[in-house]
């Protein structure tokens, strides 16, 4: 038997502190992962670290039935710092090694962990010690860095920077995995100035990307249309605004929604009014009331968050699907989903979005420093007009003329169902000769 456990990093609360687990790339990542490793290693058993019940707004067990009536799928939860930068400083030796049941593992090999995959590099060193001290063994540690807060491109201000845990935990880690093919590529030039060639070539010789993709199969589920509180009009063209947004001083814009809805989009309305704009708003430091009074084509559904069933509701009603991260080197997750939902992008021309273009020629990428973003997108809007059409389900979904291939180049470079057998390999679970179900 293999069991493995698993160390979440979550970053998406509300105001109240309570996690928002639904509106969570990092927990929609590893759950999406977790599906697919239960299909493909029959006897791995899995264990989850997560905040405790009264911390989330919605139960883990709620959101993915399929999952959760697994056997072999356990929740572990403890209390979890609702602040994105102190929980990867946060550490509780003693409640975790109970937690864990550690000092069990000394006389009983059979609760032994055989891996442990660390979704915050800031606490790798952390759990190597724990599981010294407390449980006498070292499992394999697989560490999944899921951006880069290097001194180039700064995530955190420098009394909380990153970069020298990010840089040990790579060093100490088995096997490390990568955001995407570019944050790897920055983080080992990074390394480099600062660092000998050695260290830079072990730590490349056991590092990869694994995409911080989707699952297809949760993502394309059908849609619960008894679930939904809100019904999208047919008559205008829909651009999605998947990601957190930022901006006026009350938070970092670095997805540039912010600057998209209070000010691209605007313009644009100006010339022409034949769209509308929603925002998923996944972090509410804007209420979405007010996302309405700064921006004028914005449609106002609801006052929360999207759940998952009317996340993918929105993806499948919209045509376009925002993307304008110009630092961060992946450019979010929801940029994956609404392409395999049936979107057209509006990206940018660098890093992940770039590699993804180029290798499809896809036309419709605007310059990183935003400056003509309304040129393109009123091009794409024309061009989502002319080509979409409305299937015969039950919602109408909207789909379109993919001409380019985008959706089969994102399923082969980021959706787990092609991309975790790898993976599974590199971290020793799966061997390389060992025949596996592989969705091609």
């Amino acid at each position: 038997m293999k069991k493995l456990l698993i160390q979440t990093q979550l970053s998406n609360y509300d105001s109240n502190g309570k996690f928002i687990l639904e509106a969570d790339s990092g927990w929609q990542m590893v759950m999406g992962r977790v599906r697919v490793m239960l299909d493909l290693v029959p006897d791995l058993h899995i264990d989850i670290m997560c905040p405790l019940r009264e911390q989330v707004i919605t139960q883990p067990e709620q959101l993915y039935p399929d999952i959760n009536i697994n056997p072999r799928v356990n929740y572990l939860r403890h209390k979890i710092i609702p602040n994105a930068l102190a929980t990867r400083y946060d550490f509780d030796f003693e409640a975790l090694a109970i937690l864990l049941n550690l000092k069990g593992h000394k006389t009983q090999n059979s609760l032994r962990y055989s891996h442990v995959y660390i979704n915050d590099p800031m606490l790798l060193r952390n759990f190597k010690t724990l599981f010294f001290l407390e449980g006498g063994y070292q499992p394999f540690f697989a560490v999944h860095s899921h951006f880069i807060d290097n001194p180039a491109a700064p995530k955190f201000p420098l009394e909380g920077s990153l970069w020298r845990g990010q840089i040990e935990a790579a060093d100490k880690a088995d096997y490390n995995f990568w955001q995407c093919e570019s944050a790897l590529n920055i983080f080992l030039d990074s390394l480099a100035v600062e660092h000998k060639d050695k260290l830079v070539t072990q730590i490349a010789e056991k590092s990869s990307p694994w995409d911080d993709g989707y699952s297809k199969e949760e993502i394309t589920k059908n849609v619960d249309v008894n679930e939904l509180r809100f019904e999208i009009p047919a008559d205008k063209t829909v651009i999605f605004v998947p990601n957190r947004v930022g901006g006026m001083g009350r938070s970092s814009d670095y997805t540039n929604c912010g600057k998209f809805l209070f000010e691209l989009c605007n313009q644009l309305y100006e010339k022409r009014q034949d769209f509308v704009v929603i925002a998923g708003n996944p972090s509410q430091k804007f209420s979405n009331k007010e996302l309405q009074q700064y921006c004028q084509p914005y449609l106002h559904l609801i006052d929360d968050t999207f759940t998952r069933n009317e996340y993918r509701y929105v993806a499948r009603k919209s045509h376009i699907a925002v993307g304008l991260y110009n630092v961060d080197s992946y450019g979010g997750t929801a940029a994956r989903e609404c392409i395999e939902l049936g979107c057209l992008p509006l990206w940018v021309d660098n890093y992940e979005y770039k590699l993804i273009a180029d290798e499809v020629n896809y036309p419709y990428v605007a310059n990183p420093d935003l400056s003509d973003v309304v040129n393109v997108l009123d091009n794409l809007i024309d061009n989502a007009q002319k080509n979409c059409y409305t299937s015969e389900d039950e919602i109408g979904t909207v789909t379109f003329n993919d001409e380019w291939g985008l959706r089969n180049a994102v399923q082969k470079r980021c959706s787990y169902e092609r991309t975790t057998t790898a993976a599974l390999r590199k971290m020793r679970l799966l061997s390389v000769e060992k025949s596996v179900k592989e969705d091609n």
